[in-house]
């Protein structure tokens, strides 16, 4: 039973971890939201852009 919950865990924690991944090798980074679908820049909120 360890081994199954511990199977889940890993896969569910995998499938969280690349839902925000890119998919492009462009300069800007885009990134899709998937609550919303919503995409960005990733650099959008560096610091010192201020």
């Amino acid at each position: 039973m360890k081994n199954t919950a511990l199977i889940l865990v890993t896969l569910f924690l995998a499938a969280i971890l690349s839902a925000c991944a890119t998919t492009g090798s462009t300069d800007m980074a885009k990134v899709k939201c998937p609550a919303c679908g919503y995409e960005f820049n990733a650099g959008a909120g560096e610091a010192g852009s201020m």
